[in-house]
């Protein structure tokens, strides 16, 4: 039996030897993780590409294997900050001023002069451990920003081909930030095409379009589209009275302006054919009511993805001021928004009194007299041509024997509707039941509302296709009598399906003429639902290459110059909308995308104008 002196004495040794290993282990382990930098001058952080003679603050992120303080240590980090191999500055960080060790580090200010590929180089030391890290970077003068936008600029005038011209920016800002063609083309596809795809808010605009586009190709073959023009034909005889109506149809269809160029464009194209409106006059109405009354109304995905970029600017804000002098949700800095919106709010004005005097101007007036002298009821030359030259027809029209009722597209529309209004009041809603409906719509997730209610609305119209039944130029809703006869002929056919004879089987074809046949089977839904898909195929495109565009007129310093612009002390802020307005005209021209030109916009302005005008 071991004494108990002997057992103290052990336990003690035990202890010391438990408290050596202890601080023996809490040796630290810090590594460089990365390195990024933040322009002096705006603020933007992360930067991709430096601009010659333009201040940069460089960040160092360190990782450290264990956050336990080692008490026999000095507790002083040493860095020191390396461009192209020359030291820059150096500092030290005390480990004993903060309760928790330090995730990253200012590793000071510098500058390039030249142009070029640079490396940045943060070196750290604490004790006997060291660590270090470098990232290389090109760099050019401000004003070679521009470079990527003229690009763009030019080709979109010369080649009227928004895609390649947007193509053709992405792929030169890319060889500028990457310093070689074949790295560039590389970065253009990994990297910004890649990410505008993966993008989780994209993928829901993505979705929402292709739903969207689906839906009016189940109308479309359900003869919807057909049927409301029959029904309106008695009413609209004129010229007036068919773009009054297209007018009409565009401000019922607020909420997304790409639906409303579908719906609206696809079912008034029939009518105002008809009436010797030119498909020039038709596009004029059909989007010059479709933007205006999305980009006002609060309840649509144009404000959706608008409210998404102002509240991602706002962040950036709060980020560096908690207590700022404005609202500080996207929403209720839209709505105050609204009353400064005067090409929305003039053009919603301008539109019927055009259409009341029945004058045109310019190359309208041109299109509208070749139309209306030669007596075209097919839109006239500015009708969408193929390769061939000839009228562009649908491959998704309904069969002949389809009877075309306006309700099959008054339907679904009607439901698109309420189950968007429902699902943005049921996504805004935080369960305290003292919430108003403004303050429902303020908090609502835009993107999942349109893209749950634009998929549920293209179900019901498939269930409500499946319970009509056509015959003899007539719809039979709930035909039970019908069902009950297709089942027995379905097992009769079971039955007799090794039986038959070649004779037997057209005399069973003939006779299944006679009976009456469901609207639209599920086949022929999926199959219209795919073609209306592909019809927006170019818009998707179009795009993505718009959001690769904005990001990497990001990376080159477009908005770093625009920011400085927008920061001088030589600039009165009051400058900033006319300054704002012309700038984005000119990439909007470029691009040819207004969804395009507010990503590439909204970046560039909200932050400096916030800065450059006090709060």
């Amino acid at each position: 039996m071991i004494p108990r002196s002997k057992l103290s004495v052990l336990a003690g040794l035990l202890g010391f030897a438990i408290q050596a290993i202890t601080f023996a282990s809490a040796a630290y382990d810090v590594s460089v993780s990365n390195i990024y930098l933040t322009d002096t001058e705006t603020e933007v952080e992360d930067i991709v590409a430096i601009h010659n003679s333009k201040p940069f603050n460089v960040t160092a992120e360190l990782e450290w294997a264990e956050e336990i303080y080692d008490e026999a240590s000095s507790n002083l980090l040493v860095w020191q900050l390396f461009i192209d191999g020359t030291q820059q500055a150096e500092g030290t960080v005390d480990l004993n001023d903060s309760r928790a060790l330090p995730t990253s580090l200012n590793a000071g200010i510098s500058t390039v002069e030249k142009s070029g590929e640079h490396v940045v180089e943060v070196k750290v030391q604490l004790d006997e451990v060291t660590a270090e890290n470098d990232r290389a970077y090109r760099s050019f003068n401000a004003g070679a920003s521009f470079v990527p936008l003229i690009f763009v600029l030019v080709l979109a005038s010369t080649t009227q081909m928004v895609e390649l011209s947007l193509g053709m920016g992405v792929f030169v800002g890319c060889c500028m930030i990457t310093g070689t063609i074949t790295a560039g083309f590389r970065t253009m596809l990994d990297t910004y095409i890649l990410e505008a795809l993966a993008n989780v808010d994209h993928g829901f605009v993505y979705l929402f379009i292709l739903f969207m586009a689906g839906l009016v190709g189940i109308i479309e073959k359900s003869g919807g589209l057909i049927g409301i023009t029959h029904a309106l034909k008695d009413y609209v005889k004129s010229s007036k009275s068919a773009q009054s109506v297209s007018f009409f149809a565009g401000l019922v269809i607020f909420f997304d302006d790409y639906a409303n160029t579908l719906v609206a464009g696809a079912s008034m194209r029939p009518l105002t054919d008809a009436c010797m409106v030119s498909r020039e006059k038709l596009a004029f109405v059909v989007d010059a009511t479709a933007a205006p009354i999305a980009s006002i109304v609060p309840i649509s995905s144009w404000v959706g993805f608008e409210i998404s970029l102002i509240q991602a600017e706002l962040d950036k804000i709060l980020a560096s001021d908690s207590d700022p002098d404005i609202k500080t949700t996207g929403f209720t800095v839209f709505l105050e928004t609204i009353k400064y919106r005067y090409y929305c709010i003039y053009m919603l004005m301008l539109m019927p009194l055009l259409i009341a005097s029945g004058r045109d101007f310019g190359p309208m007036l041109i299109a509208e007299r070749r139309t209306k002298v030669y007596g075209r009821t097919d839109g006239g030359p500015g009708a969408a041509l193929n390769a061939e030259g000839e009228v562009l027809k649908s491959n998704n029209t309904p069969s002949e024997d389809t009877p075309c009722k306006w309700w099959n597209m008054v339907f679904p529309i009607v439901m698109l509707v309420v189950y968007i209004f429902y699902l943005l009041a049921y996504t805004g809603d935080d369960g305290s039941g003292s919430q108003s409906f403004v303050d429902k719509m303020q908090n609502a997730d835009a993107y999942s509302a349109l893209l749950w209610g634009t998929m549920a609305a293209a179900l019901t119209a498939v269930g409500f296709y499946l319970i009509q039944d056509k015959h003899m130029d007539r719809i039979i809703f709930f035909n039970v009598k019908g069902y009950i006869s297709r089942a027995k002929r379905g097992f009769a056919s079971l039955k007799n399906k090794f039986r038959r004879t070649p004779d037997q089987d057209e005399n069973t074809e003939g006779e299944e003429e006679v009976h009456a046949r469901v609207l639209m089977s599920y086949s022929e839904a999926m199959t219209s639902f795919l073609l209306g898909m592909e019809k927006i195929f170019g818009a998707i495109v179009v795009l993505t290459l718009a959001w690769a565009s904005g990001a990497i007129m990001s990376a080159v310093g477009l908005d770093r110059f625009f920011g400085e612009i927008l920061k001088s002390d030589a600039l009165d802020y009051r400058m900033l909308p006319t300054l704002s307005f012309i700038i984005a005209m000119i990439i909007a021209f470029a691009t040819g995308t207004s969804w395009g030109t507010m990503t590439i916009m909204f970046p560039l302005v909200l932050v400096p104008s916030y800065e450059a005008s006090g709060g």
